[in-house]
């Protein structure tokens, strides 16, 4: 058995690993389907290459390398890749983080408004004002008139 069949063995063999993982782990939910998709694509290409562990000993003649170092090259270049792809990920949930604090502390604000106005003494003993009344009641307490003095 030729260097070249074994390669192709050992890749064939870690393809099929990281396919049988990735299922495991998507069928546990541990995985989202759109990471478990991209890295089904990865496995089914790991798989592919090593039927093309032929064409590597050319390529490494043409580069002066050996077939180890092209492997090696394709697999950092792939790790590079993923960390620049995860750190758009990462990237985009930080803005979405920061968007839904903003919402949250305007909830919150709001919230705390009403919160005040349930606790100020009631001015008609009724019990709760809803918006409506408590605009008119602020507008009578102005002038009498219902108009705020705020508005010309």
């Amino acid at each position: 058995m030729t260097d070249i069949v074994k390669q192709g063995g050992v890749i064939f063999v870690c393809g099929a690993g990281m396919l049988f993982i990735t299922a495991k782990l998507a069928h546990q939910r541990k995985l989202s389907f759109h990471y478990a998709s991209g890295w089904v694509a990865v496995s089914l290409a790991v798989i592919a290459s090593s039927l093309l562990t032929p064409l590597v000993s050319p390529i490494a003649k043409w580069f002066s390398m050996t077939g180890t170092a092209v492997f090696l090259v394709v697999a950092v270049a792939f790790v590079v890749a993923m960390c620049m792809q995860l750190s758009i990920s990462v990237s985009g949930l930080h803005e979405r983080i920061r968007d839904l604090a903003e919402a949250n502390a305007l909830l919150r604000g709001e919230l705390d408004d009403r919160a005040d106005l349930d606790d100020r003494p009631d001015l008609d003993n009724r019990g709760d004002l809803d918006d409506r009344e408590v605009a008119e009641t602020a507008g009578q307490a102005t002038d009498g008139s219902g108009a705020s003095g705020l508005m010309p």
